[in-house]
């Protein structure tokens, strides 16, 4: 049963990474990311669990954006952008409404917030931001900035990416967040020989 769930919840992730045209595996590769990085600042099992299931449903709101905002290739406007921004709320209600899932809700709605303030929906900064939600923020970023998206086909290296993180530090991101994240090399995957 639970075996189950875990597919339908990365069959769930794959829809939505296929919606959104992004690689397959793009919510896989962002939730391998965040499990490393919260082994990395030595997580309890609950929290990794919770973490993995967030980091691989963060952007189910979006299931409820249009496509002809979601997969525009050229500048949105400010009401589009607007509509994106949504997408935080959105699949926080969604989350919030499935009993196993209500623990996940936090990371959805805030993994967008930034240290300084500055993100959104709420604009909640530092602390007052959900630890598991601001290590999918750092994570999430790193990943899309390592891949190719429909609206950018340039993809960032990978020392350029770490760098982009670490100019963050105390703007976006939390700089003891920030500080693991690079000593601990979640950026960096191992090739398997």
């Amino acid at each position: 049963m639970l075996k189950a769930s875990e597919d339908t919840l990365t069959l769930l992730a794959e829809a939505i990474d296929s919606r959104e045209e992004l690689a397959p595996g793009s919510s896989l590769r962002v939730m391998d990311h965040a499990v490393r990085f919260g082994k990395a600042l030595k997580l309890g099992a609950k929290d990794l669990r919770t973490l993995e299931r967030g980091a691989l449903l963060r952007d189910i709101g979006k299931i409820r954006i249009p496509n002809s905002v979601l997969l525009k290739y050229t500048i949105l406007t400010h009401d589009e952008w607007d509509m994106i921004r949504k997408h935080t709320h959105l699949g926080g209600a969604i989350v919030k409404k499935v009993p196993s899932l209500k623990d996940i809700e936090p990371i959805v709605r805030y993994h967008h917030e930034c240290w300084d303030g500055t993100g959104y929906p709420d604009g909640l900064e530092g602390k007052k931001i959900p630890k598991l939600a601001h290590i999918v923020r750092i994570v999430d970023v790193f990943c899309a900035m390592t891949a190719v998206r429909h609206y950018r086909q340039n993809v960032h290296s990978l020392a350029q990416a770490l760098e982009h993180v670490k100019s963050e530090s105390g703007k976006h991101f939390a700089p003891d967040l920030v500080d693991v994240f690079i000593k601990a090399k979640v950026g960096k995957v191992e090739r398997s020989k």
